[in-house]
């Protein structure tokens, strides 16, 4: 586990977190305009995914977004977190860990496997 108190690996796992969150601060906006500014940027997202998107909201709030780490799931928590009124730090919080879980699993649990191996 020498790879955990690695500075390089967690600068990069911090960087490419901070960057999830800057991309999804579009979603985010997007979101801003409301379910039909949503609708017409994203036509492709069906009537039963939203809805089951605005249950996730409705019975965890925005701690939904701790989801935001998951592909394709998180492009629609983050845009539906604009439309549902997320306050702004919430929002950049929960989205920042989601990445930095994620991140710290495609980055560093990978590299130290690998590590583990050649040994």
């Amino acid at each position: 586990m020498e790879l955990l108190l690695e500075p390089k690996a967690w600068l990069i796992v911090l960087l490419l977190s901070v960057l999830g969150v800057v991309g999804n601060l579009a979603l985010y906006r997007i979101g801003k305009g409301g379910v039909d500014a949503i609708r017409e940027r994203f036509p492709q997202i069906k009537p039963e995914q939203w809805q089951r998107v605005k249950r996730l909201y409705d019975e965890h709030g925005s701690l939904a977004l701790l989801l935001s780490g998951v592909p394709v799931l998180g492009s629609l928590l983050t845009t539906a977190a604009g439309a549902f009124d997320v306050r702004m730090f919430q929002f950049v919080l929960f989205v920042f860990i989601a990445k930095l879980v994620r991140n710290w699993l495609i980055v560093v649990v990978p590299l130290e496997i690998y590590r583990l191996m050649v040994r």
